[in-house]
């Protein structure tokens, strides 16, 4: 930027939000906005005023918080979700994408075991009991083989 370029009020700004050294404005404006403060007294009024106000910052003595502030304010702080606390550097998607691969593979298996009894998905099954023990059979209500608890295991 061209010392002519810098405007009060963008000196203002820059004066505002970096305060009075210039080692701290922005590079690419850093010699228009200490051209303006040389040329215009308004800027180097404003100038003065925020060195002034650095210094008294940097002389103000700086204290750590005590343990009771502290302690405040991290009773205060808002605490992670469960999940963030579970998986606290996975996104949503990772545990989901799991859970549905999970169902997946087990609708697979469910699907070849009833292949392999000879049921067909659509199929309608009759439980029963009433053989006088303790076995329950599943048999396909279109006909076919029943199926026992212990065949099945």
């Amino acid at each position: 930027m061209r010392e002519e370029d810098m405007k009060l009020e963008r000196f203002a700004e820059i004066i505002d939000a970096y305060g009075g050294d210039p080692l701290r404005w922005p590079e690419a404006e850093r010699l228009a906005a200490q051209g303006l403060a040389a040329r215009d007294p308004r800027a180097g009024a404003m100038l003065a005023e925020a060195e002034a106000l650095d210094a008294l910052f940097d002389a103000a003595p700086g204290h750590a918080p005590g343990d009771a502030l502290t302690a405040r304010i991290l009773a205060r702080r808002p605490r992670p979700s469960l999940w963030r606390e579970m998986f606290p550097n996975v996104g949503v998607w990772k545990p989901a994408l799991g859970f549905a691969m999970a169902l997946a593979v087990g609708v697979g298996i469910q699907g070849a075991a009833a292949d392999q009894m000879g049921l067909n998905l659509s199929d309608e099954v009759a439980v029963s009991d009433d053989a006088g023990n303790d076995d329950t059979v599943l048999t396909p209500l279109s006909g076919g083989q029943g199926w026992s608890e212990e065949d099945v295991l």
